[in-house]
């Protein structure tokens, strides 16, 4: 990506930052006033260049608007100068994902994201180097999960690994 800061902008639905090229990523946030728009095809490959559903959609259309209300200068699209990308999330059913080892063994996954786990990457990969070193080193995380430290944060915390489990219950969660 580009060099800069990622908005979320709860107000006009949108989450955004710069790309290569001069160019800006935008999402949307899923307003309450938007119906639901995704779309579960049966063959996820359908979404690439090329595949049936590869095309922008009114969605895409409606975030850029949005955008430009936060982005008065933002030139709206035209259909010569329009550009976007779309793919099948990775998400798990309660949209929480999972940071743990897999079922077999020296195999670790940090899977369903569904795409917003960007900006925790940094705490995500050290709780996945944790989860790594302790069982590499004889740990069952499954059996004794971690206890892992959020050392940035001024009056501390943590979080157990457990959350995160492959093996958890599905949690009541927004589903966003």
């Amino acid at each position: 990506g580009g060099e800069g800061l990622v908005c979320t902008d709860m107000d006009a639905g949108v989450y955004f930052r710069p790309e290569v090229g001069g160019k800006i990523l935008v999402g949307g946030v899923e307003p309450s006033c938007d119906q639901d728009f995704h779309i579960y095809p049966s063959d996820p490959e359908a979404v690439y260049p090329g595949g049936e559903l590869a095309s922008l959609t009114d969605q895409w259309t409606n975030q850029v608007y949005r955008l430009a209300l936060r982005i008065p200068t933002l030139p709206l699209p035209e259909a010569g100068n329009v550009q976007g990308c779309a793919a099948c999330y990775d998400v798990t059913e309660d949209w929480v994902p999972i940071y743990d080892k897999s079922a077999l063994p020296g195999f670790y996954m940090a899977i369903g994201t569904s795409g917003n786990q960007f900006k925790n990457a940094g705490v995500a990969g050290r709780l996945m180097s944790e989860i790594i070193q302790a069982n590499e080193s004889g740990h069952d995380t499954d059996a004794n999960p971690l206890e892992f430290q959020l050392k940035r944060i001024p009056c501390g915390g943590s979080i157990n690994s457990s959350t995160f489990s492959r093996k958890r219950s599905i949690l009541q969660t927004s589903g966003s």
